[in-house]
């Protein structure tokens, strides 16, 4: 009977201590669940800006071809209108006075029934043209404006998904946060636990009663609480300062640099999309790369150079795979963009184009930096 007793409290002591273990492991692996599904959305919004940007240069190469048509249209209508103007000079029918001149001076009825015929064609010639010309420029303005709309349409949704896939990037890279706290959190626990059941296990074999062989449980049983109880205060603590670790805190293979602060820059560079470059240019009616960078740090309390060069010079030198949303990008030390995530940036390229964001894959950077 005592031994039975024995081998009970020892196999309780056993259960409670792997119980312990498995809490810590089903925190961490619900933060990487909520990771996984956060990199599923953010691979589905890549796809979706893809797909939109290819609807977009499709409906701008439609906007092109309708407005060739109405420059041709234009053209054509030029042309017809000299046409009918020669062909008046021709009859001596400029005007209503030449009209009746040319039809009163006929030799004979049957010439001034011609003429008559001919002033009569000419003017119905020409009411034709100017109708047919309206017509004309009604249909094809029509077209174009319902294109118009259709590419406005889709870069405001292409514009909307790059926002969705900026806010991603930031909440990826916030539970990733989560997780390397909960990693060195679960780390030092199991340290702690395994110990503790070491202690507990030599107590429970060495019992020489019930008595000995309780308190060698309550000591599991105490260790099973320790743990467990750690590990639910992190929990908390990481859900309630999620968002500020993720400006203040950095992942376990970024150790290189401190972790980025400006994440929330990202959003507001965004909404500058469409503006125009403009050489030189430092504010919302055009800008040029580093004028873009410098306008929408300042926002945020943040002031940096004025030029590229001089922008990555105050930066932190980081590796591709440390990038984080707010970091910049550099092309030697001409050219400047902001990080949103995914493997995308945002930035002023060139005279002729306008703010919009770029994939890497397209133009890959030559070094990266984190504005401090």
């Amino acid at each position: 009977m005592r031994n039975s007793k024995l081998f009970k409290i020892t196999l309780t002591a056993a259960a409670a201590l792997t119980f312990a273990g498995f809490a810590e492991s089903s925190a961490k692996a619900d933060t990487q669940a909520d990771i996984d599904a956060i990199t599923q959305k953010i691979k589905d919004t890549e796809k979706s800006i893809k797909e939109g940007q290819e609807k977009l240069s499709k409906l701008e190469d439609l906007q092109y071809q309708k407005t060739m048509e109405i420059d041709g249209l234009k053209k054509n209508i030029k042309a017809r209108k000299a046409q009918l103007a020669r062909q008046a000079r021709a009859a001596q029918v400029n005007n209503a006075g030449s009209m009746i001149d040319f039809v009163s001076k006929s030799r004979s009825l049957s010439e001034a029934i011609g003429r008559t015929f001919t002033v009569a064609t000419l003017v119905h010639a020409n009411n034709e043209a100017v109708a047919q010309q309206k017509a004309d420029q009604e249909k094809v303005a029509a077209d174009k404006a319902v294109v118009d709309k259709a590419a406005a349409d889709q870069a405001q949704e292409n514009k909307n998904f790059n926002n969705d896939l900026a806010q991603l990037a930031v909440q990826k890279t916030q539970l990733e946060v989560k997780k390397a706290k909960e990693d060195e959190a679960a780390r030092k626990a199991a340290q702690e636990a395994e110990k503790k059941a070491r202690e507990a296990a030599e107590k429970v074999a060495n019992a020489k009663n019930e008595r000995d062989a309780q308190n060698a449980l309550n000591d599991a049983n105490n260790a099973v609480a320790s743990v467990t109880k750690s590990d639910n205060n992190n929990n908390n603590n990481n859900n309630n300062n999620v968002a500020a670790q993720a400006s203040t805190q950095q992942t376990s293979n970024t150790s290189a640099a401190p972790a980025a602060k400006y994440g929330s820059v990202v959003g507001y560079a965004l909404s500058f999309q469409g503006v125009p470059y403009v050489y030189g240019g430092t504010s919302p009616s055009g800008f040029d790369c580093s004028g873009l960078v410098q306008y929408v740090f300042a926002a945020f309390g943040k002031q940096l150079p004025r030029t590229a060069g001089a922008q990555k010079a105050v930066c932190t030198p980081i590796s591709e795979s440390q990038l984080q949303p707010g970091d910049l990008v550099f092309w030697g030390t001409g050219h400047v963009g902001i990080y949103i995530g995914g493997g995308n940036f945002v930035h002023a390229p060139t005279t002729g184009d306008h703010v919009k964001v770029t994939s890497m894959n397209y133009y890959h950077p030559d070094s990266y930096g984190r504005v401090n």
